[in-house]
């Protein structure tokens, strides 16, 4: 488990370089705003889930529909058994197990950093009736203490003759976000957002 964390941590590092030159924004921006200025204090978590078979899935809810607080999550989830699923222009999609795959997914800070460019994507869990589905999720989260704010590159430039963006999200610190999703995780993200500008 060692070995693959670090592996993982690694790939985390791989995927915030790719939505930084993706964006436009200097290598290593992300890793840096969500370190908080203090090289490797960014959380970087392993979960591991199972979910056993349920006779009556109507009856249950396994995981309920939210977004994730963090940064960046890395899901190995299980190759057999499905049951997550995103919602996508309103309707729930399986995402499919694939063999030795990864699944990345975005959470809230990567949409304040990207200034919306990036999406939280609202996922759940549902519960099967056939087979133990297990997954084994790892969250590159920013430090507690990280100030998060869309990144100042992409605000207030003209590009192309087009008006430059103004940001769309408060700047804010990580720990008063968790403290405010932890009462809202599973509401929608917006009021959360506006909750943590209050704080």
């Amino acid at each position: 488990m060692k070995e693959y964390r670090a592996e993982l941590k690694k790939l985390g590092h791989k995927v915030m370089e790719i939505i930084d030159e993706n964006l436009g924004l200097p290598k290593g921006h992300i890793k840096n705003a969500f370190d908080g200025g203090v090289d490797n204090t960014a959380f970087f978590g392993t979960k591991v889930s199972h979910y056993p078979p349920c006779p009556h899935p109507e009856k249950v809810n396994a995981l309920r529909a939210h977004t994730d607080a963090g940064g960046v999550v890395l899901l190995f989830q299980d190759d057999e058994v499905k049951g997550l699923q995103m919602l996508k222009d309103g309707i729930w999609t399986d995402v499919q197990p694939l063999k030795n795959a990864i699944v990345i997914n975005t959470g809230d800070q990567i949409e304040v950093l990207s200034n919306g460019r990036y999406k939280s994507i609202l996922h759940r869990v549902v519960p099967q009736t056939n087979g133990q589905r297990r997954s084994i999720a790892s969250f590159y989260n920013p430090s507690l203490k990280a100030t998060i704010e869309p990144a100042p590159q992409l605000l207030g430039a003209k590009v192309e003759n087009k008006v430059g963006d103004v940001a769309k999200y408060p700047k804010f610190v990580f720990g008063d976000y968790m403290s405010v999703y932890l009462e809202q995780k599973f509401q929608p993200k917006e009021p959360r957002f506006q909750a943590v500008a209050a704080v």
